[in-house]
């Protein structure tokens, strides 16, 4: 029988991810100075972020490919955002006006 996720591990994964957000390291070398694997890694990162974002939806295959994300006051000075081919862009918390005007322009040409 599979082992409940508890709160003390959900934190200790929320914290990892931080971490590793904040290093930039691929993900094997992350792994490995944390000592997990890969595949907890990407397993957790799926329960954080579900359990992150309750009511966020997954992209349908006809619908747009963008998710909504919520920002919250209390985030970092920074918003990492992943691309599905691996790609990820830090911006600056600062400049979230811009990056929401960049993806709504880029959400009506892909529509």
């Amino acid at each position: 029988m599979p082992r409940a996720n508890t709160a003390a591990q959900l934190q200790l994964w929320k914290e990892r991810l931080e971490q590793f957000i904040q290093c930039s390291q691929s993900v094997q070398k992350y792994c490995d100075s944390a000592g997990c694997t890969p595949a907890s890694f990407y397993y957790w990162k799926r329960k954080v972020t579900t359990a992150s974002q309750p009511g966020a939806r997954l992209p349908s295959s006809q619908g747009s490919a963008f998710v909504p994300i919520v920002v919250r006051d209390n985030c970092s000075s920074r918003v990492l955002v992943c691309v599905k081919d691996g790609t990820r862009v830090v911006v600056p918390a600062d400049a979230l006006g811009a990056l929401q005007a960049v993806l709504q322009h880029a959400q009506r040409v892909a529509g």
